[in-house]
């Protein structure tokens, strides 16, 4: 479904303890407690949330060859505003309004102080996006600012998810199908054969079973 009017809601509200908002064999992303948020609205209908807070994101990129593990986790902790598309049934049972203490504890002095700090940051991402944004059923697309005023994209949908950023392209499909980019590194498994290219050195195998 292509969606065409993205905007923010105007009732903050925070977590009220940690809470897991994407699970999968691949990956974990998590949301601190006392996080803010603010519902985001395609269409005027509830289809995300933008946090500003603290979360991290657990990301499996390793590559299992018959000389070992290739790769290492992606283990990033998420400081900066990340927004979510696509629901979370652990997320709502989580929420409660926020207070003007938990804006205070956040480093806000007002709601109107948070709401254009939240809009300020949302119109970085949508910048470009508002009339061309397409969220697949049963998706999940996860949005995290950097402090370059980039943002890293993660898509899963079912055993299928893609992450990329300025460092790394990450793409794993059902079956083990998995393709890593890095500078100076590619690596590839699929249909039981591996292929490693690192700092110029090049490995292909098979495995015959």
């Amino acid at each position: 479904m292509l969606f065409h009017h993205m905007k923010l809601g105007t009732q903050p509200h925070k977590l009220t303890q940690d809470t897991t908002l994407l699970q999968n064999d691949k990956c974990i992303i998590k949301a601190t407690a006392d996080t803010l948020t603010l519902p985001i609205l395609i269409d005027d209908t509830p289809c995300g949330h933008l946090f500003i807070g603290k979360g991290q994101l657990t990301l499996d990129t390793i590559i299992e060859t018959t000389r070992g593990a290739i790769g290492k986790p992606l283990i990033k902790n998420l400081t900066q505003p990340y927004a979510m598309f696509g629901e979370s049934t652990n997320l709502s049972k989580e929420l409660a309004p926020a207070t003007n203490q938990d804006l205070a504890n956040m480093g806000y002095k007002s709601a109107d102080e948070f709401l254009k700090t939240a809009n300020d940051t949302f119109d970085q991402f949508t910048r470009g996006r508002r009339g061309d944004f397409d969220v697949e059923k049963d998706a999940h697309i996860f949005a995290f600012a950097t402090e370059h005023s980039k943002w890293d994209i993660l898509i899963s949908k079912g055993e299928k998810l893609v992450y990329t950023s300025k460092e790394k392209v990450y793409i794993s499909k059902d079956n083990g199908h998995s393709v890593s980019l890095e500078p100076g590194s590619i690596f590839v498994s699929k249909k039981g054969k591996t292929v490693i290219i690192d700092k110029g050195n090049i490995l292909v195998e098979r495995n015959e079973q």
